[in-house]
């Protein structure tokens, strides 16, 4: 089935820079049926509001209201609360050129698939896939239970979505059909996050002896937006 719109969802923490590149592409994009939220997800620095410039098409803006450390699963299920229909979701550091744009609607979807696009590197070259972008339907990505905020504060937890998704719906990798541009900090300092360990570090889900526990037993996920918000825009 055809999608008639889309929305783009995705969490900023402290990246003004790259948010500003967004907004220069988007700018450049034909005029369709598009729209994007955008969720804050606790920057105390340099807030997304600060970034935010006129746009042709719909912004939407959510801001957790504190700082809660690899938080994206909740900035994630936030967004996807108030989105609607069929939705490009991806994070900061991936940008859906103009070409891609185009591309995306001319794909034939179907709401009981999940799809992966391919991914290449800002200076073109072709990279592995993305481990936590998707092409989804509001009602695929719920039916599947949304991020799993049991394993929010902490990093590498892609999996357990997957997983999920897995389980509800196919998958389909669109390889070369359809791809975003990661910008990686060599080319945008704040592309990504910058402020909190990753690997090998205290926030390194696999060393939570109580989070490996529960991806074994793999519960339901629990209640979702288990913290404080606000729509700034």
């Amino acid at each position: 089935m055809q999608k008639n719109s889309i929305t783009l969802v995705m969490a900023y923490y402290e990246n003004g820079g790259m948010l500003d590149r967004h907004f220069k592409e988007w700018q450049t994009y034909p005029d369709k049926d598009f729209k994007v939220i955008l969720v804050d997800d606790g920057s105390q620095n340099d807030p997304a509001i600060n970034h935010i410039k006129k746009a042709k098409f719909p912004v939407e803006l959510y801001r957790i209201k504190i700082d809660i450390p690899w938080n994206q699963n909740g900035a994630r299920n936030l967004g996807m609360t108030h989105a609607e229909g069929w939705c490009l979701l991806t994070d900061m550091d991936h940008l859906l050129s103009r070409e891609q744009f185009e591309t995306l609607y001319k794909l034939e979807l179907s709401k009981d698939t999940h799809y992966v696009p391919g991914r290449k590197k800002a200076n073109g070259e072709w990279y592995k896939r993305h481990p936590n972008s998707y092409i989804i339907h509001k009602d695929t990505y719920w039916k599947a239970g949304g991020y799993d905020e049991a394993f929010c504060g902490y990093y590498g937890t892609d999996a357990t979505f997957r997983r999920q998704l897995g389980n509800t719906s196919k998958r389909v990798e669109l390889e070369e059909t359809f791809y975003l541009t990661l910008y990686g900090r060599e080319v945008i300092a704040d592309a990504s996050t910058r402020n909190y360990g990753r690997k090998e570090s205290e926030y390194q889900a696999t060393k939570n002896p109580e989070l490996k526990k529960r991806k074994k037993l793999n519960p339901p996920p629990i209640p979702p937006l288990n913290f404080e918000w606000e729509r700034l825009i």
